[in-house]
């Protein structure tokens, strides 16, 4: 399940550089600001793979001026769209994981998961995720049975609310998803990201909304930094955008 609806006429701009983003001089989106720093953090991740040369990311350029060294030994990324929808977000995160990284998609709806294989078939890239017919509070599941445990994963998305033009009552949940967000931080690897776009205008959308606000803010600030992101004056179908950054471990 996805909810889309970000103003769309925004302009990338200004952000956190600790997130890895930046832009012009108009105010982003919000799914502007999730995409930079989704893909910030994977460039990151694949500037330490031997021979691999960033692509610039339907975000905003090239990798934001991320350099390292190849180790030779580190792993292509691994990511997560929690709510795969029309395909949108996982389609981004394919693009962006190499060719040899994996995205897991989660939905509940078979309507939601052929939009997203279509997506992926239309532009090649359906090897490079794995479809799971199952809610994102069996992360931990679906992932313990696709390889090598613990994963390490470099980024995740999630859209939180409803798939548009489908039954308005099939949405996440504040206890499911609080449940797929426990399995997912201690995959998270130093520097990965999670970016969660909540939309709080539908029942129970307040309730979820709240509910991660209540648990990020409990998370080490030696380990994580949290951002919240709104439109203070927007007075319809309100959103924000939580995203969430796992430091190094302290030395």
């Amino acid at each position: 399940m996805t909810r889309s609806g970000s103003d769309t006429g925004a302009q990338p701009g200004p952000f956190m550089e600790l997130f890895g983003c930046s832009g012009g001089a108009g105010v982003p989106a919000l799914r502007d600001l999730s995409q930079q720093a989704v893909a910030h953090a994977l460039a990151r991740a694949l500037a330490h793979i031997p021979g691999h040369a960033p692509a610039s990311t339907a975000a905003g350029g090239a990798s934001g001026g991320v350099t390292g060294d190849a180790t030779g030994d580190a792993p292509w990324p691994l990511a997560v769209d929690g709510t795969a929808g029309n395909g949108h977000d996982t389609l981004f995160l394919a693009r962006l994981v190499g060719a040899r990284g994996l995205v897991h998609a989660f939905d509940v709806q078979p309507r939601a998961l052929a939009r997203t294989a279509e997506r992926l078939a239309a532009v090649g890239l359906e090897e490079r995720v794995a479809l799971h017919g199952r809610g994102h509070e069996e992360l931990a599941a679906a992932l313990a049975s696709r390889g090598t445990w613990p994963p390490r994963i470099t980024a995740a998305m999630f859209n939180l609310g409803f798939l548009p033009g489908s039954d308005r009552s099939v949405t996440t949940r504040p206890a499911t998803t609080l449940t797929a967000l426990e399995a997912l931080l201690p995959l998270m690897v130093p520097g990965g990201v999670v970016s969660l776009h909540v939309y709080a205008g539908h029942p129970g959308g307040g309730d979820e909304a709240a509910a991660l606000d209540r648990r990020l803010a409990e998370l080490d600030w030696n380990l994580w930094r949290v951002a919240r992101y709104e439109f203070a004056n927007k007075p319809r179908n309100p959103e924000r955008l939580l995203l969430v950054l796992r430091l190094p471990d302290p030395a």
